[in-house]
C-alpha cells in the first residue's frame, strides 16, 4: 500500500477497502445467523463459529490499518466518496476505526454487511 511517511493514494486504497469489505460480507451474515443461535441458546456448530471469528478479525485488523489510514490522510470528501465506493456505511466505517474483536458478546456492534 505505502511505506508509511507518504500519502496514499487515494484509488489505490479505496480499491484496498472495498475489496476487504466485500470479502467480509459472506462471513459477517454466516457469523451473524451462527452467533444469533448461540446468544438465544439455540443449536449451533461453536467450532464454526470460532473459525468465523478468528477469520473476520484477522480481516479486520489489515481493513482497520487501511482505513485509519485513509482516515488521516483524505478530506471527510474524499471519505464519503471511499465509502460510497466501498459501499460502506458511516456506522461500519466507524466500527473498523474501534480496536475491538468480533465475539458473540460485541460482534453484532461490529459487524455490519
Amino acid at each position: 500500500m505505502t511505506n508509511g511517511t507518504s500519502i496514499p493514494d487515494f484509488d489505490e486504497i479505496a480499491s484496498l477497502i472495498k475489496e476487504m469489505f466485500y470479502v467480509l460480507r459472506d462471513p459477517y451474515m454466516q457469523w451473524a445467523d451462527i452467533a444469533r443461535r448461540a446468544v438465544r441458546g439455540l443449536p449451533h456448530d461453536p467450532q464454526r463459529l470460532a473459525e468465523l471469528e478468528k477469520y473476520i478479525n484477522s480481516v479486520r485488523v489489515d481493513l482497520r490499518k487501511a482505513i485509519l489510514i485513509a482516515s488521516e490522510h483524505f478530506p471527510e470528501e474524499q471519505l464519503r466518496t471511499l465509502r460510497s465506493y466501498a459501499g460502506m456505511s458511516k456506522s461500519a466505517w466507524r466500527s473498523f476505526k474501534k480496536n475491538r474483536v468480533v465475539t458473540t458478546r460485541n460482534g453484532f456492534t461490529l459487524v455490519s454487511y
